[in-house]
């Protein structure tokens, strides 16, 4: 390769950016479009699910019980005076659920007998059927937790949730949502652009040229580089500004697995355009290997182990597996180099097959 050449090149590439607005549109207003929407659209936490509670017993220790509920960001309570008026508004779909605090629930407590509360959910959905008992026997058991007698004070419970001590789903999922957006932007950055070249005929022209394979392959390969990783920053710092995600790890580690991730996607979008030659059928193809097994295979939204053993298997072809994995290891616990280096070697194995394949591709488009 003549360094000249390469240097020529990409400055061709990098004024065909500037000239060319959909790259700017791809790299940098895309990745916002999609924070928000992921960020604020997709959440497991479930919370102010509409509920009545029925409290048939008055006592001062059945009120410390309905507070509970009652001023819980998991619940929006409100207090109804029968069963049967509680039944009438779920059915009309006015709440999700009731729990109904029995007669004698005071005396109970009060002669240490085990008190019980009834919980009744709507089972059209059953999602969020499941949240409502699961959140309404957790505060339940705060309370008995709380009233317990001084003997059995004397154990102290300690709970501890590690590397997402407030539990919140966006933490889980934003490192997710970044493998999302660089997959779809370095993928589509290269495919559609230079699916247009193919277009215009001025790709073959440059075929034509006595510029080498691999000097072509570079210089479509660096100015994307630069603008994925603009999209990379910019999507990290929305991330820790915007929704406070954590960043245990270190910048180093981020950029060794992003910069080996975004190579991959970036290539692969030079493939589908080599392949495809028409900016349809590129954006089609970019679609189906990126955005579809990103989203399904990942593990971002699904937990892989609870997929069948062949679909297991199939995921194992996708870069965005490792990805998600490193990124998320480095944002919620810190730099676990044994899982980073694994997934950077994975990465950068899978980056030496796509550009021998390309070159096999491109090499038969000269012949």
């Amino acid at each position: 390769m003549n360094a000249a050449t390469v240097n020529a090149l990409i400055l061709k590439e990098m004024k065909q950016i500037r000239r060319d607005a959909s790259s700017i549109l791809v790299a940098i207003v895309m990745p916002v479009v999609m924070l928000i929407i992921f960020g604020y659209g997709i959440s497991f936490d479930i919370k102010h699910i509409r509920i009545d509670l029925v409290q048939q017993d008055s006592g001062k220790i059945t009120q410390d019980l309905v507070d509970l509920y009652k001023y819980s960001s998991y619940f929006d309570t409100n207090i109804a005076r029968s069963t049967k008026e509680a039944k009438g508004r779920m059915e009309s779909g006015k709440t999700m659920g009731t729990i109904i605090i029995p007669e004698e629930f005071s005396k109970n407590v009060q002669i240490g007998k085990k008190p019980e509360i009834q919980i009744i959910s709507d089972g059209t959905d059953p999602n969020t059927a499941a949240y409502i008992e699961s959140y309404a026997m957790g505060l339940f058991n705060k309370y008995l937790a709380s009233i317990k007698d001084n003997k059995s004070s004397r154990i102290n419970v300690i709970n501890r949730l590690w590397f997402n001590p407030t539990t919140e789903s966006i933490n889980f999922l934003m490192p997710g949502v970044l493998t999302m957006i660089i997959a779809i932007v370095g993928t589509f950055l290269t495919s559609l652009v230079v699916a247009k070249e193919w277009e215009r005929g001025t790709m073959e022209a440059m075929i034509a040229t006595p510029i080498s394979i691999w000097e072509i392959i570079i210089s479509k390969v660096i100015p994307y580089f630069g603008l994925c990783i603009v999209s990379l920053i910019l999507s990290l710092a929305y991330g820790i500004l915007g929704f406070n995600m954590p960043f245990e790890g270190s910048v180093l580690s981020m950029l060794l697995v992003s910069s080996l991730f975004i190579t991959v996607s970036l290539v692969t979008g030079l493939l589908i355009s080599t392949a495809a030659k028409n900016q349809f059928v590129a954006a089609m193809g970019a679609t189906m290997i990126t955005f579809m097994p990103t989203m399904m295979l990942s593990g971002f939204v699904f937990e892989i182990k609870s997929m069948p053993l062949w679909l297991q298997f199939f995921s194992y072809i996708f870069p965005a597996k490792y990805y998600v994995s490193s990124a998320r290891t480095i944002c919620l616990v810190g730099d676990v180099w044994e899982i980073i280096l694994r997934d950077s070697a994975v990465l950068s194995v899978m980056t030496i097959i796509l550009l021998l394949w390309l070159k096999k591709i491109l090499r038969k488009n000269i012949e």
